[in-house]
């Protein structure tokens, strides 16, 4: 892990994709979250799609021109819906149709810390992914994220975790919804077990959480 990353828990092609993104001049508001910003610094996890959250003011990223650059950079670039852009828009991108990656680009709501800054590469900190996998948390969460839960419950405490929320998202903290959603496993059970690099396995995650939120 010579820069600081576990690039092996990612494919080449996404290292690919991130590295131009990273260093090209329109992104540079942007930086890495979610479960792939995770795996990078942990490493428990492979993870496969690129998130990039920016906090810049509403309607300053000029989204034509990354549309212009993605394409100039990339083999293929998937199209976009003819509808106006919201709050952000999500591609796949790759050399060729047949190796993409997802690629979302996305306002969201002011961060609380500094991104982590490693080369060209910006990711959002530690703290700032607990706060977004707890309102993940708040609103059902998926098989992927309660196992990115289980591996920060090695430093975090569901009570710090849940505080990092209401931080975060003041306005839309529910603690007593998030507390209920910690041990309902009802929507992740349906879902394929993400190719864990910890040898872990889901019904011992389940119970570990379980335990933890009761304490």
């Amino acid at each position: 892990m010579p820069d600081g990353f576990y690039w092996t828990t990612v494919k080449p092609l996404l290292k690919e994709v991130l590295t131009i993104l990273m260093k090209h001049d329109l992104f540079q508001p942007f930086r890495l979250v979610g479960g792939t910003s995770l795996s990078l610094q942990l490493g428990h996890r492979m993870s496969d799609d690129i998130d990039l959250f920016t906090d810049a003011p509403y309607k300053i990223i000029e989204f034509s021109a990354i549309d212009r650059a993605l394409r100039n950079e990339f083999g293929f670039v998937s199209d976009l819906p003819p509808v106006p852009i919201g709050i952000g828009v999500s591609y796949f991108v790759g050399q060729s149709q047949k190796d993409l990656v997802k690629l979302d680009l996305y306002y969201t709501d002011p961060f609380m810390h500094p991104a982590l800054e490693i080369g060209p590469y910006r990711l959002a900190s530690v703290e700032e992914i607990v706060a977004m996998k707890i309102d993940i948390v708040q609103r059902k969460a998926r098989k992927k994220d309660f196992w990115d839960i289980h591996e920060l419950l090695a430093s975090y405490t569901p009570a710090q975790m849940i505080a990092h929320h209401a931080h975060r998202y003041p306005y839309g903290h529910d603690e007593d919804l998030i507390r209920k959603n910690f041990t309902d496993f009802s929507k992740a059970d349906e879902d394929f077990d993400p190719i864990c690099l910890r040898g872990k396995h889901w019904e011992l995650i389940k119970l570990d959480i379980v335990q933890a939120i009761s304490t």
